[in-house]
């Protein structure tokens, strides 16, 4: 209840600062809520229909919001469909409204008045890499084709630039951009020799006679694929993708079983190993905390489940330059084979720019 009052606090508002049509005011709550502002509020008058609107950012950066209030000055109604609106970034990456209402009808003569939030994706590679959205952009663009007829057609095909406050944004990439500071990992291809032991390590297991439901045939074909960050045998999918950030080393780890045996994973018993520089010799480290993200926690996976999770192995003050990852932990079920004989080796790339 107390939401729905200061929603309408704020549209009341909101109008009244737009009655002159060439000024708008946000509440003193919301203007420190989302401070860093682009350039003055963009107006589009086409076809009859009038939007005086305006976009500005929360101080780190991560949720816009675009305000505004339209008016049709029409003979007939318009049509206002909120699920349209997108915001499109610099790397042409378009985003909807956290949340949307239905699609509102605007009769002749009349205004409504409009705020929704945005949490774009800036950095697509970035977010691949780390799910991560990537530093605020400097301006963002948004197409009005979300007002339409009745007929469902679009009225105008008017597209606005908002380009940020050049002092605000500079003040807002010395305080919280941290797409610098993130460092990526692949996986290194470098040791053939491994791979070869691994394939023959497979090969083996197709040979030898498993008991106890196993299902692993003799006269499969063992394949073995190694990419950036994916390592696929035998329809096993593992994908890897390791970042250091703020201190700390994550994983974002991800299983399919393509495979026709059922698994068995923890993905929170897995180590990674490390040269730590001030000794010069190899450390363990643990799993500090897991977040799952796929549908339960299963530890036995049969063919077509898949885990995804995200790893966190706590502190490190810089970033390793290698890191090696024990999946013992991964095993053929019920037999406990492990299906790595070796522990793959990720090096660092790059830090984001």
């Amino acid at each position: 209840m107390l939401i729905r009052l200061l929603s309408i606090l704020f549209f009341i508002h909101l109008t009244a600062s737009c009655s002159n049509q060439d000024k708008l005011v946000l509440p003193g709550k919301l203007e420190k809520q989302y401070p860093l502002k682009f350039e003055t509020p963009s107006i589009i008058n086409s076809n009859g229909i009038f939007v005086n609107s305006g976009l500005c950012a929360n101080t780190s950066g991560d949720t816009l919001l675009f305000y505004g209030q339209i008016r049709n000055n029409r003979k007939s109604s318009i049509v206002i469909f909120p699920y349209l609106l997108q915001i499109q970034t610099l790397e042409n990456h378009r985003s909807n409204p956290i949340s949307v209402r239905p699609k509102t009808v605007l009769l002749p003569d009349s205004s409504q008045s409009f705020v929704y939030k945005f949490t774009p994706i800036n950095n697509k590679y970035l977010f691949s890499r780390t799910e991560k959205r990537g530093d605020l952009d400097s301006c963002y663009f948004i197409d009005f084709n979300f007002i339409r007829g009745t007929n469902g057609h679009s009225i105008t095909d008017q597209v606005i630039r908002f380009n940020a406050n050049k002092k605000l944004f500079s003040n807002y990439l010395n305080r919280f951009a941290n797409e610098h500071s993130i460092t990526l990992y692949e996986l290194t291809k470098e040791n053939s020799h491994i791979e070869a032991i691994q394939l023959n390590y497979l090969k083996k297991l197709h040979k030898n006679s498993l008991t106890n439901h196993a299902v692993v045939k003799e006269n499969l074909q063992s394949s073995l694929q190694f990419s950036e960050t994916e390592i696929v045998m035998n329809g096993i999918v593992l994908t890897t993708k390791f970042y250091h950030n703020n201190d700390s080393l994550f994983l974002n780890l991800k299983l399919i079983n393509h495979s026709s045996n059922y698994l068995n994973f923890s993905p929170d018993s897995i180590q990674i190993i490390s040269i730590d520089p001030e000794i010069g010799k190899e450390v363990r480290h643990q799993v500090v905390s897991a977040v799952t993200k796929s549908e339960g926690h299963k530890s036995i996976l049969k063919k077509g489940d898949r885990l995804q999770t995200q790893l966190n192995f706590g502190y490190f003050k810089h970033p390793p330059l290698e890191i090696k990852v024990d999946f013992s932990t991964l095993k053929i079920h019920p037999q406990k084979i492990k299906v790595f004989s070796f522990n793959p080796t990720f090096k660092m790339i790059k830090k984001v720019s």
